[in-house]
């Protein structure tokens, strides 16, 4: 028997759309809403409310062409086992079955279609990952029992996409005019594992560029793909400048594991992460308590405590002699990506931190710089 899903679609129709455009003229917010151009063309908006955190992929009915931009407006939260999730946290759509799956950078998403298709939406649970580009579920999870969550969606398009699409152009064009912040930094991507935030920047400040974490319940992973061959002498390098810890318990703890770090990745798997911890001391190294994370992540302490906090800080280390202290099993031979991590979602306390001058050397000869 088909599961049930918990899910309620509503279409606004075009008569009760030109209802709410003549409204919002009549109290003189049309201008902020419409320019003279789309004043006459009401926005097309379907809602969504999604009740069970485990239905899989939800068609909306909503039909795109290649190149049609949309708007998807989402509140509301689910507790998860005390883990308070909101929209971005585990929402992601594609268009068509076989389409990408990209999630929720926050809970306003303004995207354009890359290909033509119904627009589905999904919530994936914490936790899990799918390692497809299409998002597929196993069967195991879409036949669990059902799992309540309250999220609501408006889905909009036409004429107030399009005036989200100017209104993103426009900002991207002041940002690029007065040399705003590169989101994500320059050389870097989200980790396809976990998607996209909006927790990662760059920007020149005083001919230096700097990388820019800021928490606010949120999470997010960046990497920059790299081919270093490992050596006894190879060192990691980097400058980092904490404002604030997140933690409100050990970070060895799931309900403590809120931080900030720079990691490397290796050719076999692994990664080693080095961090400023709040409460654990200077060298101390442990494995992820994550799910799954615990098979493949270190963490290693070089600075402790609140003392040092907004100061800049410099290290340099040698990454196998870190890693044969921290990390089980034979040494990798190769460097296959750079990391920069930020977590605030357990206890959801912000933090910020900054990071510069991250370099590789290997006999005095500097083979990466960033």
């Amino acid at each position: 028997m088909q599961k049930r899903k918990l899910v309620q679609i509503h279409k606004f129709s075009p008569s009760r759309a030109a209802l709410w455009v003549l409204l919002s003229s009549c109290l003189g917010m049309s201008s902020l809403i419409y320019s003279d151009a789309m004043a006459g063309e009401p926005p097309q908006i379907t809602k969504l409310e999604l009740r069970n955190a485990l239905a899989g992929w939800i068609k909306t009915g909503i039909l795109l062409e290649a190149g049609d931009p949309f708007e998807v407006d989402a509140r509301g939260t689910w507790d998860a086992e005390g883990l308070i999730l909101a929209p971005r946290h585990v929402l992601w759509y594609r268009v068509s079955e076989g389409g990408t799956a990209r999630n929720f950078p926050s809970d306003d998403l303004f995207a354009v279609s890359e290909v033509s298709g119904e627009l589905e939406i999904a919530i994936r649970p914490p936790s899990f990952y799918w390692f497809d580009k299409q998002g597929t579920f196993p069967q195991e999870i879409l036949e669990a029992p059902e799992i309540a969550v309250s999220f609501a969606l408006d889905i909009r398009q036409s004429g107030a996409s399009l005036r989200m699409r100017q209104s993103e152009t426009d900002k991207n064009l002041i940002q690029t005019l007065d040399g705003s912040e590169d989101k994500p930094p320059k050389g870097f991507e989200y980790l396809t594992v976990l998607g996209e935030s909006e927790v990662w920047s760059g920007r020149v400040v005083n001919n230096e560029y700097f990388i820019y974490a800021k928490l606010a319940d949120d999470v997010g992973i960046i990497k920059m793909p790299v081919n270093i061959e490992l050596s006894e002498s190879t060192l990691f390098s980097f400058d980092w400048l904490y404002h604030s810890l997140p933690a409100v318990a050990p970070e060895t703890s799931v309900a403590g594991h809120d931080y900030l770090s720079i990691a490397l990745e290796f050719d076999n798997g692994q990664d080693l992460t080095w961090m400023w911890s709040k409460f654990l001391a200077r060298g101390t190294s442990f494995t992820c308590p994550l799910p799954w994370w615990s098979e493949r992540e270190t963490h290693y302490v070089l600075d402790s405590g609140s003392d040092g906090l907004g100061k800049w800080q410099s290290h340099s280390r040698n990454v196998l002699h870190d890693y044969a202290e921290a990390v089980a099993g034979d040494p990798p031979k190769k460097i296959v990506g750079i990391w920069l991590i930020a977590n605030n979602l357990f206890a959801k306390q912000d933090a910020s931190a900054s990071f510069r001058n991250i370099t590789l050397s290997d006999g005095g000869e500097q083979v990466f710089s960033y």
